[in-house]
């Protein structure tokens, strides 16, 4: 399926909703398919492919990926990016929140209402609010 995916983490935590809402995104084909169970077990994995080389991901793909939710003109996956340092280290494991949009109205308005919470029990968007 085409669509713009928007990352709504870096390095695991959640971006300000001022660098969110102007993004508009890597497009490409969304691709979500079950993973290799040699490697990830009965899990998911989400890409996005190039739209000129469908074999080449614009962004990290998400392995153990999950839908969270499918409305407001997009889907909301989540997963973790696995990133590999060298040969004989282990990989990095980072929680990685993807934003699809299918319908560009209804997908970039509902991005402008997205306000994470935080683990702490503060907003990470509490800079951007008006006292």
């Amino acid at each position: 399926m085409f669509c713009h995916v928007i990352q709504l983490r870096k390095g695991g935590n959640w971006l300000p909703r001022s660098q969110v809402a102007g993004s508009v995104g890597a497009r490409g084909w969304l691709d979500f398919r079950k993973a290799n169970p040699a490697y990830y077990g009965l899990t998911w994995d989400a890409r996005l492919l190039s739209l000129k080389n469908p074999e080449k991901d614009c962004l990290e793909p998400l392995h153990y990926a999950r839908i969270l939710a499918i409305k407001d003109g997009g889907i909301m996956l989540t997963g973790m990016e696995i990133t590999f340092r060298a040969v004989k280290s282990k990989p990095t494991h980072t929680q990685q929140t993807w934003w699809c949009v299918v319908h560009e109205d209804e997908g970039y308005a509902a991005l402008g209402r997205h306000n994470p919470k935080s683990s702490t029990g503060f907003y990470v968007n509490d800079d951007d609010r008006t006292d």
